[in-house]
């Protein structure tokens, strides 16, 4: 049986997997005879059953790809990488965004250390609403509705409070 030691990238070619366990399959250049891969799991932060961290790949995405034992009939995907090609969805190191191909994106913008301010969380979709966290404010932006559903509503601030019940007049 051949060996395959180390790690080699490759481009995703399928993410369809027939078992729906998280696989995908990749082409490796690098490897001679049979570059496709059998459908290899993907590793994460966390998995579990019906839980965990879940972010698959696209299609011709770069993958990191090891092999089990160094058994090429064993890969394993241990990340994805950015090529030169591809570019990240932030170019400041104190940026981490999570971006998905729509556009729908998390940001955490970290403050460097001695800055006055804490830093900021948005949420933005791929429609442009948004909802961001920063310095002690939370601002709401929708493109078109803001709605709010629940039994009881209350609102308040300093000297204030608004309570809308069923049976109470609007606000």
């Amino acid at each position: 049986m051949s060996r395959t030691p180390g790690l080699v990238t490759g481009l995703v070619v399928d993410v369809d997997d027939p078992s729906r366990q998280g696989r995908v399959r990749v082409d490796i250049q690098s490897m001679p005879g049979n570059t496709r891969t059998a459908w290899a799991p993907v590793a994460a932060p966390m998995a579990g059953d019906d839980r965990g961290l879940y972010f698959m790949p696209e299609i011709g995405d770069e993958a990191i790809v090891g092999f089990l034992s160094d058994d090429p009939e064993q890969p394993i995907i241990m990340g994805y990488t950015w090529n030169g090609a591809d570019r990240p969805p932030a170019e400041h190191p104190r940026e981490r965004v999570i971006r998905s191909l729509n556009g729908h994106t998390i940001r955490m913008i970290d403050e460097p250390p001695g800055a006055n301010g804490s830093g900021s969380l948005t949420i933005e979709d791929a429609n442009g609403n948004v909802v961001s966290l920063s310095n002690g404010k939370i601002r709401l932006e929708a493109v078109a509705v803001v709605e709010i559903h629940a039994p009881i509503i209350t609102l308040s601030g300093d000297g204030w409070r608004r309570v809308v019940t069923p049976n109470s007049s609007p606000v």
